[in-house]
């Protein structure tokens, strides 16, 4: 404690027992001991410093005074605060003698004013509210119980700290002590600038990507410091019991300060979950949204929606700033060549920008822990695969389990054999995405498309010809982790589940930027049926939502079916490619067959290829799979290198195992004699 407020403390109480004297209560400190010394150390020299002090308003006693417009009623009520709060036995004391504690009345009575006005305390309170915490609302107000807190005790020190009972969820921000620089939305952050400038209220940033930044850039062009709060947390700490305590020490936070205040956290599962806290947006802006703004206390919002958190109808009030929905390809091509300066890594700025459609945060938060993973890593890595990972690692922090899991192929379009018809095909889709930002933002197309900016391809084919492997593939291809959706966990029995399941899939699959694939898609995109009963048209109404969805994605999607005609046919209008697997010819088996024998396999030399390819023509190529790893662990298991012996005891293996007659030993040709 300073020693001014000490001197303050010890005077305060001195004028009190002059007026216990006059009322004919003598000697009241007596009974206190720890006052009573206090009022012996005073002197005439701290009297005279304490007064010099006062005269020349050097600190935070005098500015509290100069806040409180010198009212002499306030600056007894505020002398009493401070004795009471260094000196709990002055409450006693209070108590003891007066029947209460610090209020308004026995501040009037220090000034002479026994019986005040009624709108003389109204006008008193109101001038009190930015540096005392007391019930505004209780009657009669002259007797509400007042005091100071931290935070007014820190103001008091000149300690510029934030008031413990905010720190868990409060971000001090002070205005121009950081060199970041604005490198897209340069347009929202001038125009919040002319708004508040102009004697606007409240700003409202909505969307995606940088929101706290814009609101930082505001508070630097402002040049005032700024209270980011994370209202989630605010509210969970608060609860219903103690908002009014809280508010009102965030408020004073903020006026003591001068500084605005940001509310973030304000996302979709925030609005749906938490209404027992806050039961609706009219009450929140009512019981706190409000309260700051009619302080005159600069307010910015973010919320990643563009619904108005405040019904202010006049434009010079409040403003809502929307982030656009997608960064353009030259914007995000702008971060990407930030964040690469001075790594040494290699990757390209062009690529990036185009692989990525990540917002302005999400490439600062994937590109921070990208340089924390590579630091701690061991030996080379590559940087295309890593960057790969943490991106999908970071967006989806906090996130709830995923409706499928996430595959990083090591395979690519090479691995897959097809006939060169279909692998055209397949490079034109890969083509497809690599331009789509290009001919969509640079060529200007977006305009024409604003829908459907999907990259969709529908695979078909029996079970086993490599639609799965296709999909792995094309995501190997283009350096992205694949999205298999598990449609077990999807389909749902009970009405809506099944479209919020849908929902969570697209959600995360734009998020995380991963190659979205259905595997039997029928299941979820088959032909809508004709109405009989109330299930039927919600499954309808489920396969229009998803006809929605797919027209509004904005990423790949991959879609294998065992039958194309199962697939409804306004689905097919939306899907961009379309390719039909059928069963491997002889030439395509051999191709299979041979490709599996790698110089890692030990294997015989005279391997009968012809033989393989053309006596067992039913084989596809996940079946010619499966028998080649049989084959494998048999010989390993036997201690020996791969031989026709093993392959033909794994085709027969097979053979036996679809059959449902009875297996003959004609069905393996010349070579049955090695079974």
């Amino acid at each position: 404690m300073h020693n001014h407020l000490k001197t303050t403390a010890a005077i305060i109480l001195t004028r009190l027992d002059m007026i216990l004297e006059e009322m004919g209560k003598e000697k009241s400190l007596d009974q206190f001991p720890m006052l009573s010394s206090l009022m012996t150390s005073l002197n005439e020299d701290d009297i005279r410093e304490w007064s010099e002090e006062g005269e020349n308003g050097e600190n935070g006693y005098t500015k509290a005074v100069k806040r409180l417009n010198n009212d002499n009623v306030l600056r007894s009520l505020l002398d009493l605060s401070i004795a009471v709060f260094y000196y709990p036995e002055a409450d006693a004391f209070l108590t003891h003698n007066f029947g209460h504690g610090v209020n308004l009345k026995l501040a009037f009575l220090l000034e002479g004013i026994s019986f005040p006005e009624e709108s003389d305390v109204i006008e008193k309170a109101e001038k009190a509210k930015s540096i005392f915490s007391f019930d505004d609302k209780a009657f009669p107000l002259c007797y509400s119980p007042v005091s100071i807190d931290e935070k007014t005790v820190f103001y008091l020190n000149d300690e510029n700290k934030v008031n413990p009972l905010l720190c868990d969820f409060t971000e001090y921000y002070a205005a121009g002590k950081t060199e970041e620089k604005s490198i897209v939305n340069s347009g929202l952050i001038d125009e919040g600038l002319s708004f508040f400038k102009a004697g606007g209220r409240t700003a409202q940033i909505s969307g995606h990507g940088g929101r706290r930044f814009i609101a930082r850039r505001i508070a630097d062009g402002l040049n005032k410091d700024f209270l980011f709060i994370n209202l989630r947390d605010f509210l969970h700490e608060v609860g219903k019991t103690e908002f009014q305590k809280y508010k009102g020490a965030l408020l004073r936070e903020a006026e003591l300060d001068d500084a605005g205040i940001c509310f973030f956290g304000i996302d979709k599962p925030f609005l749906s979950e938490d209404r027992e806290l806050i039961r609706d947006l009219a009450l929140l802006e009512r019981l706190l949204f409000r309260p700051v703004a009619d302080r005159n206390i600069p307010l910015i919002l973010c919320t990643d929606h563009n619904r108005a958190l405040l019904s202010l109808s006049d434009p010079g009030e409040f403003r809502n700033l929307r982030l656009p929905r997608d960064l353009k390809l030259d914007d995000r091509k702008k971060l990407w060549e930030e964040a690469l300066k001075g790594s040494g890594s290699s990757l390209d700025p062009n690529e990036l920008s185009l692989r990525y459609r990540l917002n302005a945060s999400e490439i600062a938060a994937v590109w921070k822990s990208f340089l924390e993973v590579r630091g701690n890593a061991d030996g080379e890595n590559d940087d295309n695969e890593l960057l790969t990972r943490v991106s999908i690692e970071e967006l989806m922090k906090g996130e709830e389990a995923v409706l499928g899991r996430v595959i990083y192929p090591d395979i690519r379009l090479d691995d897959v054999k097809v006939k060169p018809r279909i692998k055209t095909t397949l490079n034109d889709v890969i083509s497809s995405v690599r331009s789509s930002s290009v001919i969509l933002d640079r060529w200007n197309l977006s305009r024409n498309y604003p829908y459907g900016r999907s990259v969709s391809l529908l695979i078909s084919g029996p079970p086993g010809t490599g639609k799965t492997m296709t999909a792995n593939a094309i995501a190997g291809e283009l350096s992205l982790a694949l999205y298999q959706v598990n449609l077990s966990n999807i389909v749902d029995k009970y009405i809506g589940e099944t479209e919020k399941n849908l929902e969570r899939v697209f959600n995360y699959a734009e998020k995380s930027n991963t190659v979205l694939f259905f595997d039997e898609a029928d299941a979820l995109f088959g032909t809508r049926s004709e109405v009989h009963d109330s299930r039927d048209r919600y499954a309808n109404t489920e396969i229009s939502y998803l006809l929605q969805r797919i027209e509004a994605y904005d990423g790949i999607v991959i879609m294998a079916t065992n039958i194309k005609g199962n697939i409804d046919p306004a689905f097919m209008r939306r899907i961009r490619y379309v390719v039909h697997f059928e069963n491997p010819d002889e030439e395509m088996r051999r191709e299979i067959w041979q490709s599996l024998f790698t110089d890692s396999v030990p294997h015989e030399e005279d391997i009968d290829f012809d033989y393989l390819s053309s006596q067992f023509d039913s084989f596809t190529g996940s079946i010619i799979k499966t028998v080649f790893l049989n084959a494998c662990a048999k010989a390993s298991g036997n201690e020996e290198i791969l031989g026709m012996k093993h392959l033909v005891s794994a085709v027969r293996h097979e053979l036996e195992k679809g059959s449902a007659v009875g297996f003959s030993m004609d069905t393996l040709g010349k070579y049955a004699y090695l079974c």
